[in-house]
């Protein structure tokens, strides 16, 4: 029988380490009540993104902040999961006691290897009925397959010194490695998934395991032991299959061993803070914890407990998935920088189910069906903001299709020339040299001067003396004016608002600067030229942030141990 002391105990720790990153090492002899799922995160054999350490916030522009684990942390613990962390002691019988499920995050060659008694201890713990959730990579990269293999080769699961390569339009966001997978088993790991996105990952080989698999067209493209900086392959198929496999491949692996239950993941960028609200990508890590820990019946869905924050949906499926392309013209910063706020969960979606506080739609290029029209129409129906933006000369009919949906009396002018919608694809504004201050009633841009630029990459690194910056010249009547910027005696329209059902349906008739080439890199802090689209976007976050919001993912800070 579990002693009150100990319960309480454990609740005195849970409550104590929420501010303190390195309390997390829980005594070993502490017997685990039964009010929620416990897990044990491993971060003895690796550091890197780890939850403890790395969080995506304001100023964090390090890679390893930036894709941290902390929202899906966060998340298991707002939903009654509970987790621990071993630092500083190796993994044994003792410690793995009581835990649920052991998470080993990507692990690396600069932390301890795993020793033979921890490599029985893991499979032991599977094999008397826990859960593992190993998190894999591209190829070899840090020496993790050689590792983690030695423990998944005898439960059935053997990580490939591969990367998965698929293919553009379908299954590739960005090149051959920000893969799109949308084939999924029928398991509980992949329920309701519609489509998850790695960030250049690797595959593995199991006897029928596979939740996750790449198209038919893809293949496992080998590690080139020469190449120890990136630890990539050459990116082409060499012609041996026995070497370099075509697909489909897995590059999610879900098996049962003994009592237990075992999920791999091909990528860790997956579920950092950066990339896990990226189409479903969420939904899987949090199908994968709920069914490690045996909760796959839980009367709550842990996949569809709302997230911390305001919810901002930003549609990829009808823009190309253009929230995920690091090019001139991507939107990839501006998605980064969106889950930057601990009050906002920014989410690149697929699909509309009403699950948003509010709605982003990014130049559209893929036309919307009726029931989608319909979907969309009750965000606003249930008083929520639905925003689209377009650049003038990248316009496509799918934008033309929203607007007469919206905002049919929409029109534009620039100089003595007037555009409706019928004529938007053609409409050419003249551009305006300079940057304008803007000014708003209904949101903060207070001391905002704005500008966009054209990228060269050629002078990217110095970009504010070598490239003019400009606005389009452009104006309307429609609605009532959201933002105008003002340069001398000239006032132009940066955004445009007005009242729909019950909602507000806002148009940006130019949003070059929301693009890669003036938002700058999501690495780097904004530099001059970058800082006035960057505060713009913050500002109109907190214009789109509700009241009823979740509560915000947690900024631990450090402080003292509590001492028991």
């Amino acid at each position: 029988m579990k002693s009150i002391f100990w319960v309480t105990m454990i609740a005195l720790l849970s409550t104590a380490c929420i501010d303190n990153p390195r309390c997390y090492e829980r005594p070993i002899d502490i017997e685990v009540n039964d009010d929620g799922p416990w897990i044990l995160a491993d971060h003895y054999h690796s550091r890197k993104q780890n939850p403890e350490d790395y969080v995506l916030k304001e100023g964090e522009f390090g890679y390893q902040g930036v894709f941290g684990f902390r929202r899906i942390f966060q998340h298991l613990t707002n939903n009654g999961y509970h987790w621990g962390s071993t630092r500083e002691l190796p993994l044994s019988r003792e410690r793995l006691k009581g835990y649920d499920v052991l998470f080993i995050n990507l692990v690396s060659s600069d932390r301890p290897d795993f020793s033979d008694d921890e490599v029985k201890a893991i499979i032991e713990f599977v094999d008397g009925g826990g859960g593992l959730f190993v998190i894999a990579d591209h190829t070899n990269v840090y020496r993790h397959a050689e590792r983690v293999n030695r423990f998944l080769i005898p439960m059935g699961i053997e990580v490939l010194y591969s990367i998965a390569v698929d293919f553009p339009p379908e299954h590739s966001i960005a090149g051959l490695g920000w893969t799109l997978t949308d084939d999924f088993t029928d398991h509980p790991v992949a329920k309701d998934l519609h489509q998850i996105s790695l960030q250049t990952g690797g595959p593995m080989q199991s006897d029928g395991g596979g939740v996750a698999l790449t198209s038919d067209k893809s293949f496992a493209d080998f590690w080139d032991p020469e190449d120890t900086g990136g630890y990539y392959g050459n990116w082409r198929f060499d012609g041996d299959e026995s070497v370099e496999p075509k697909g489909p491949l897995e590059v999610v692996t879900a098996v049962n061993y003994g009592k237990g239950r075992i999920v791999v993941v091909g990528d860790q960028n997956i579920f950092g803070d950066a990339w896990t609200h990226y189409v479903d990508n969420f939904e899987l890590a949090a199908n994968a914890f709920e069914w490690l820990a045996k909760r796959e019946d839980a009367a709550k869905p842990l996949h569809l407990q709302r997230p911390s924050g305001t919810l901002i949906g930003l549609d990829q499926r009808h823009t190309k998935y253009f929230g995920g392309k690091q090019g001139a013209n991507g939107e990839f910063a501006f998605y980064v920088n969106m889950n930057r706020d601990g009050e906002i969960t920014g989410r690149g979606i697929n699909r509309f189910n009403g699950f948003d506080d509010a709605l982003m739609i990014i130049n559209p290029t893929v036309a919307y069906s009726d029931e989608e029209i319909a979907q969309i129409r009750s965000y606003l129906k249930d008083g929520k903001k639905v925003i689209l933006s377009f650049e003038p000369g990248m316009i496509e009919a799918p934008t033309q299709q929203l607007l007469k949906a919206f905002a049919p009396a929409f029109s534009v002018r620039s100089g003595t020339k007037t555009s409706n919608i019928d004529s938007l694809l053609d409409f050419a504004p003249t551009e305006t040299k300079g940057s304008f201050v803007l000014s708003s009633k209904e949101m903060d841009v207070d001391g905002i001067s704005l500008s966009a630029y054209h990228f060269d990459p050629t002078k990217e690194e110095n970009m504010e003396e070598d490239i003019e910056p400009y606005l389009y010249n452009i104006n309307s009547d429609w609605g009532a004016s959201f933002i105008s910027g003002k340069k001398g005696d000239k006032t132009i329209d940066i955004a445009r608002w007005a009242k729909v059902e019950k909602g507000a349906f806002i148009i940006f008739p130019q949003d070059g600067f929301f693009r890669n080439r003036t938002m700058g890199s999501y690495l780097r802090a904004p530099r001059k030229y970058n800082k006035p689209v960057y505060l713009l976007q913050k500002n109109l976050q907190n214009y789109l942030k509700v009241k009823t919001a979740r509560k915000p993912v947690v900024i631990l800070e450090t402080s003292e141990c509590p001492v028991n």
